[in-house]
């Protein structure tokens, strides 16, 4: 530039405009960055970065759209702004557009839409658009959006000042939408996970309001807080190792590790080598020492289900391990110290079992510290309604269902069946009916439950209501009782109040009881 050109006052106070209008726009941009980098939402951000990119460039309407991570034609987000003058940025545009930069690694400023795209992929609706400007969000070369911006008004048009401003506020704002997203998804998983073990483990993750419930409930109060030895007796599918998790979690050791072992799904040897580990060449293919899960749950909690399956030799091994506080590894001179919970689990009655010979009494006696036993589901029917009800909500939001509830008929055939799987059989049950189940269905019908829960017809009915009851004093009740309605029932004409009348019994409770058997009028 010639000195002629710098003594031309007009040059230099043209000069001094630009210089003081690019120190403004620098400083706006240094105060945009400092407002959106101080937030880590990832919609926050996204709404500020578009706001303040209309602002910069004096746009009227705007959109920033981010990308699936390595699938640039795959939108996560679209953020507008700027309606009010008629949506112009709508779907199709803002697809035109992005794939604009599928084709083009660069910027767009164009105030032509017809001649960028061609007269015939710009529909009449966009002709009056005066102006628009598209920048990539780049991170590490790999595209993860877009942000657009146009203007209406025929006097304004973007310029090289607005798609410079918009590209150092694109590149720069990339890292925080990612470090955001990233944010957002690593507390998102803590989170979930933190809730699943809440959900599953806290202590009032156990449902039920009927007496045997509560009576567990206070006993597990007066346990939780001790590092006291538990044995937890009871029938499959009753929630023994629910039990054993949810001591553990809310215990003293709640922070260190929770092991769990089926000793009945293991042969003796297996067994030994799982529990006190072993050290390299002890046998064929110890190639390399291996922890014991009791040198494993170190400080924590050992839970051993189905102890009464844990062979004898191994027995001896076991006692001596929590008798003293240590183990020898398989192969190892070594003794080493282990400080860990025992909590064990049988579905047998454990005590009969060691005064039959076939367990250890001493080993008895050093686990039957506490003893805590599980009712089976077919004790506590109070509580059926209320553990179906949970399932069914778990269920629906697993599988996007919309079912609210049961009908009042589903409840009584649960209620009335015996539940030889317990609380397992019962929520996978519950599961089936809810995959079934059509999709904009909202109540669960009898029709929907598995034929052997079913209610029976009056025929299924009268014919098995004459049979033996096979096992049980339970079943000998149920069936005594079953005929007992059913025969009033008919003997008064399915009169519901002469046959309650009749029974000596609320008409009330004939009613709850026919839900209960499946007794319908033909």
């Amino acid at each position: 530039m010639s000195i002629e050109k710098f003594d031309n006052p007009e040059t230099l106070r043209e000069q001094n405009q630009r210089l003081q209008e690019q120190l403004r726009d620098y400083e706006r941009l240094h105060r945009v960055l400092q407002t959106i980098c101080s937030s880590l939402q990832v919609d926050e951000i996204l709404k500020q970065i578009i706001d303040e990119a209309m602002s910069l460039c004096h746009a009227q309407q705007g959109t920033i759209m981010l990308f699936e991570p390595a699938q640039s034609e795959s939108v996560k987000t679209l953020i507008r702004h700027g309606e009010g003058a008629g949506n112009k940025l709508d779907h199709y545009l803002n697809n035109l557009l992005a794939g604009w930069h599928t084709q083009n690694n660069a910027s767009l400023l164009t105030n032509n839409l017809s001649e960028t795209f061609s007269a015939e992929n710009v529909p009449a609706k966009y002709r009056d658009i005066t102006s628009v400007l598209s920048v990539r969000l780049e991170l590490r070369d790999a595209c993860i959006g877009v942000i657009n911006l146009l203007t209406l008004a025929p006097e304004q048009t973007f310029g090289e000042r607005e798609q410079a401003l918009l590209e150092i506020l694109a590149r720069l704002c990339a890292q925080f939408v990612t470090n955001a997203r990233l944010h957002e998804s690593l507390f998102a998983e803590t989170e979930r996970l933190r809730e699943e073990v809440r959900d599953k483990y806290s202590f009032h993750g156990l449902i039920g309001h009927g007496p045997k419930m509560q009576a567990l409930f206070a006993l597990l109060q007066k346990i939780i807080p001790t590092e006291g030895r538990v044995l937890l007796e009871g029938e499959n599918g009753t929630g023994k190792e629910r039990v054993a998790r949810i001591i553990h979690y809310n215990g003293p050791r709640k922070d260190k590790p929770f092991l769990a072992i089926d000793c009945g799904a293991l042969p003796a040897n297996l067994l030994e080598s799982e529990l006190f580990g072993y050290v390299k060449g002890a046998f064929t293919g110890a190639l390399r020492d291996k922890k014991g899960l009791f040198e494993a749950a170190e400080g924590g909690t050992l839970f051993l289900d189905e102890m009464v399956s844990m062979p004898l030799e191994t027995q001896n091994r076991f006692l001596r391990a929590i008798q003293e506080g240590e183990i020898r590894p398989l192969g190892s001179t070594q003794v080493r110290k282990v400080d860990v919970r025992i909590i064990t689990a049988a579905s047998k009655n454990l005590r009969a079992e060691a005064e039959a010979g076939r367990f250890r009494q001493d080993l008895f006696y050093r686990l039957n510290v506490v003893s805590i036993t599980l009712p089976p589901l077919r004790e506590r029917t109070e509580d059926i309604s209320l553990l179906s009800h949970h399932f069914l909500r778990q269920s629906t939001k697993k599988y996007g269902k919309r079912l609210i509830s049961f009908t009042p008929e589903t409840l009584a055939s649960l209620e009335a069946y015996a539940w030889p799987g317990n609380v397992r059989e019962l929520e996978h049950v519950v599961e089936r009916m809810v995959i079934l189940a059509d999709n904009e269905a909202e109540y669960i019908t009898p029709d929907a439950l598995p034929l052997e829960i079913q209610p029976k017809t009056n025929a299924e009915l009268d014919s098995a209501l004459k049979e033996k009851p096979s096992t049980g004093v339970r079943t000998m009740k149920d069936a005594y009782e079953k005929m007992l309605f059913y025969e009033a029932l008919v003997k008064h004409h399915w009169n519901q109040s002469a046959a309650a009348r009749a029974l000596e019994i609320h008409e009330a409770t004939l009613r709850f009881k026919m839900k209960k058997f499946g007794i319908k009028k033909p």
